[in-house]
């Protein structure tokens, strides 16, 4: 297959182009970087001549004595013998929620829970758990108190499940969650 001079001439021709756009934008580089490196000598020298020393001032006495600070008494003591007295009792606990309203005690409410009776019906195990001041009736796997489910009922024990934890609550005697 043979290629069209035409065809041929337009690539070489583009080429070129491109070289020499590349050319002039090199160009235009290196000289914007000559003349960067002319004009930052010239702020060189500028910055040379800054001493590194502190400036002296002469100070006039008599015009300190006419301003208004300087006739104020600066003698005041600090009294250090007040010392901070934290009120221990006030301080709220930093793992308590922090939308506990100030009516509220600062201790959370613990659950009293209590299993006070575990019987049968109808070949069902029911057991009554007085949860706070109510009490239910129910079976295995029934929730209560939002966050409470029955898991197993023994013959003189509940299990209980709260969250991810098992709690075992024994017939007539106050657990406290």
């Amino acid at each position: 297959m043979k290629l069209n001079s035409k065809k041929i001439f337009n690539f070489k021709f583009k080429i070129l182009i491109i070289v020499i756009i590349l050319i002039i934008l090199l160009s235009i580089v290196l000289n914007g970087c000559n003349i960067i490196n002319q004009i930052l000598p010239e702020r060189m020298a500028i910055n040379e001549n800054i001493s590194p020393e502190i400036a002296r001032i002469n100070i006039d006495e008599n015009e300190l004595k006419n301003l208004d600070i300087t006739n104020k008494t600066f003698n005041e003591q600090i009294d250090s013998t007040n010392n901070v007295k934290l009120n221990v009792d006030k301080l709220r606990d930093p793992f308590l929620p922090f939308y506990l309203n100030n009516n509220q005690n600062n201790e959370i409410q613990k659950n009293k829970i209590i299993v006070e009776k575990i019987y049968s019906e109808n070949e069902v195990v029911y057991t009554e758990i007085s949860l706070n001041d109510a009490t239910y009736k129910l079976k295995k796997d029934d929730l209560f108190g939002k966050i409470y489910q029955v898991k197993a009922i023994n013959a003189d024990s509940v299990v209980l499940l709260k969250g991810d934890e098992y709690i075992t609550v024994y017939m007539n005697e106050v657990y406290y969650d």
